[in-house]
């Protein structure tokens, strides 16, 4: 008697703990931490156009303690500000290099179709998942959503306003500049972009970018580690002739290739550091609720696009689930 398939391997929902877990201890070491006393920056400097938060007013001493409390730190200028590339450099080279998604050998039509269909669903993810965090912080038909946030909760460019104001007749109205403003362009002019509430873009796109590669590399990774042991999703049921086409997956030999491993590498190099940074940001930036609030954001976005399609058909059979 025939036996039930065997669920893909994937990471559970539980999985998603890890990012509370660390926004929590993060915020506990800031509070009892005697070197972790955060105040407000005063200085003002360009703000890059791809950094993940247009209205992060990071909540900084203007000599920190801690190197990673500072706003130029390596890591911070060279990975976090310029984060979704990394992300994407680590996702094309799972796309490119796994054999869930591509193979040099020979083919039958049907091994074409299913990974046609895998690599057209995998983008389908991580273009919902990208869009998730370009319109909450880089663009939302004009200022972003984090941007538009702020400004609904009374937030506005202080600093620049004062100068303004104090012009005289010939300056420029402030009430205009307070509306027209985002924390880019304040900063850039030498505001202070303050009084709302700063939803922590940090949060948002390092969560964003560490689950969709670790559910993505575990998706790409499954078929070839479960093939190692010995296990299959034929165990337990007679395999089929037409099983040949329907796994490819686990009889080709370039699961173990140079280029695969290190595609893995730097996929899990990027998830690595990213969660580390993203320990960085709940220990030094942002109050406590602006940093719960992005990972609100991130975590909806993570788990309707990754967890919500094992149980609803009708969205798995359109974005899929990794490594199906």
């Amino acid at each position: 008697m025939a036996a039930a398939t065997s669920r893909p391997a994937s990471l559970p929902a539980v999985a998603l703990l890890v990012y509370p877990a660390t926004l929590l201890l993060g915020s506990l070491f800031s509070i009892l931490s005697p070197t972790a006393r955060p105040g407000r920056d005063s200085s003002a400097q360009p703000v890059s156009p791809l950094a993940p938060s247009l209205a992060s007013d990071l909540h900084l001493s203007e000599n920190p303690v801690n190197y990673f409390a500072r706003k130029n730190n390596v890591f911070n200028v060279y990975f976090v500000k310029i984060g979704w590339l990394w992300t994407t450099a680590a996702f094309v080279s799972l796309l490119v290099f796994s054999p869930l998604y591509s193979s040099s050998r020979p083919q039958s039509s049907s091994q074409q179709e299913t990974r046609f269909r895998r690599t057209l669903q995998a983008v389908l993810r991580y273009t919902l998942v990208t869009i998730v965090w370009y319109l909450s912080t880089q663009w939302f038909f004009g200022p972003a959503i984090i941007d538009r946030g702020f400004v609904a909760t009374g937030g506005k460019c202080e600093r620049a306003l004062q100068e303004v104001g104090n012009m005289g007749p010939g300056g420029s109205n402030p009430t205009d500049l307070e509306t027209l403003f985002t924390a880019a362009t304040c900063k850039t002019a030498g505001g202070a972009w303050r009084g709302g509430h700063d939803i922590s873009g940090h949060v948002l796109m390092l969560v964003l970018a560490t689950a969709l590669l670790s559910f993505e590399a575990v998706g790409a990774s499954a078929p070839a580690l479960l093939a190692r042991f010995g296990v299959t999703a034929d165990t337990g049921r007679e395999r089929k002739a037409s099983d040949a086409d329907s796994n490819p997956i686990l009889e080709s030999p370039e699961t173990s290739s140079f280029a695969r491993t290190w595609a893995l590498r730097l996929v899990w190099g990027v998830v690595g550091l990213g969660w580390w940074m993203l320990f960085m940001t709940a220990i030094w930036f942002h109050t406590w609720l602006e940093k719960w609030s992005g990972l609100t954001i991130a975590l909806t976005a993570v788990y309707t696009i990754y967890i919500l399609p094992r149980r609803l058909d009708s969205l798995r059979d359109v974005i899929g689930l990794p490594g199906v």
